[in-house]
């Protein structure tokens, strides 16, 4: 019983090139930005299964594998509750397998690499293999699925009893080395990895904290660097880093949206410490990619902090229908709010917002306070399909 109380606050997702950050808000992050050839080299990685495919018929890809966040999660969190606590948990009304109402970028692009659906299943570091792979004889063999992304992941390891209790095994370095223990690496296999998105919202939580924000910050960027070195010290060769939002822009933080239980609104002297919090951290993750560029160049970088306002108002011009709303949340969720669950039955919901219901979700980029719609997700997609086209890691 007392998991299950300490779970309803684990399972909170947070929603509490480089720039000057001016003198009132002194640099947080203390991290070496070298590459480090050692990172990930010691990991066992003798149950590790080869799930690879042709890749002519793949798009010049072997295989593709996705690290992540609630932004790629296709029930990743409701795996790591069971396997972790042995915790029934679900996902309802509005979302659909995760925190969106459809497919999300990563598996958009799983399909549209001709990759199975059946595998781009949900692993982590203490799961069991559990995924029927053909292979090339017609025979079947069990292994881990493709997608270690996990809804409330985040790159700093926090330090209390909650985020040690079931996210301990979930940041992004955790998901790096399960997957180089559970998955062989071959030199044409795509990685998908996206994170930082939670990281931002603790920062902003810490706006006033100078400590917890260098804590936050510096573990953080350490666990980034890990991740992609124990990656690519164990043989990838093509790494696709979306990097986290301009989280001013969504519906959580733009003051838009503080009738729909939020965290209210932001003065403006509060929202200029979270603006330059947010601009180190992606500084700060320039400079890791491009230090470990250096050495390997094997990494591409979709930037979601200097893009997100180039992709909300393509999802505006882009459509043909007049009311686009990119400002507002579609439907309130429990997933801010989790007090109030029933502890022997957690269901993670979105329901649409009352002045909504007479609006078509299409239409919104963001289905709730932080994650898009299928609509946003299948928009990005499309653009990160071009990105990796353009940057040779696929082919057409």
């Amino acid at each position: 019983m007392k998991k299950l109380l300490t779970l309803l606050t684990v399972f909170t997702i947070s929603t509490t090139s480089t720039t000057s950050v001016i003198s009132c808000m002194p640099q947080q992050a203390q991290v070496n930005f070298d590459f480090d050839p050692s990172i990930g080299k010691n990991i066992d990685k003798s149950n590790a299964v080869d799930t690879s495919v042709d890749p002519e018929s793949h798009h010049g890809v072997s295989n593709f594998f996705t690290l992540g966040d609630s932004l790629s999660d296709n029930g990743g969190l409701v795996t790591i509750a069971k396997d972790e606590l042995g915790v029934n948990a679900k996902m309802s009304g509005l979302y659909n397998n995760g925190f969106s109402n459809g497919k999300r970028v990563a598996e958009i692009i799983n399909d549209k690499l001709g990759f199975e659906e059946s595998t781009f299943k949900s692993s982590n570091i203490i799961h069991n293999a559990d995924i029927d792979y053909t292979k090339a004889d017609g025979t079947t063999q069990k292994a881990w699925g493709r997608n270690y992304s996990v809804g409330g992941a985040t790159a700093y390891e926090s330090d209390g009893l909650t985020g040690k209790l079931l996210m301990g095994n979930t940041g992004i370095y955790k998901q790096a080395q399960a997957l180089v223990k559970q998955q062989k690496i071959n030199d044409k296999d795509l990685f998908l990895l996206e994170i930082g998105g939670n990281d931002l919202f603790a920062l902003a939580d810490a706006r006033n904290d100078y400590n917890t924000q260098k804590s936050i910050m510096s573990n953080g960027l350490d666990n980034i660097k890990n991740a992609l070195c124990t990656l690519i010290n164990n043989g990838a060769k093509r790494i696709l880093f979306i990097t986290p939002p301009d989280i001013l822009l969504t519906p959580g933080y733009n003051n838009k949206n503080t009738d729909s239980g939020g965290s209210g609104e932001y003065s403006e002297d509060e929202l200029k410490k979270i603006n330059l919090l947010c601009k180190e951290f992606d500084s700060s993750i320039t400079k890791i990619v491009n230090a470990i560029n250096e050495k390997n160049d094997v990494i591409k970088v979709y930037n979601l902090y200097q893009n997100l306002k180039v992709i909300l108002d393509g999802f505006i011009s882009e459509s043909s229908k007049q009311e686009i709303n990119v400002e507002n949340n579609y439907s309130e969720s429990t997933a801010f709010d989790l007090g109030g669950l029933d502890i022997t039955n957690i269901d993670i919901k979105a329901v649409v917002r009352e002045k909504y219901k007479d609006k078509n979700i299409d239409d919104f980029f963001f289905i709730d306070k932080v994650h898009p719609t299928a609509a946003g997700h299948k928009y990005v997609s499309e653009l990160v399909y071009k990105l990796l086209i353009d940057d040779s890691f696929i082919t057409e």
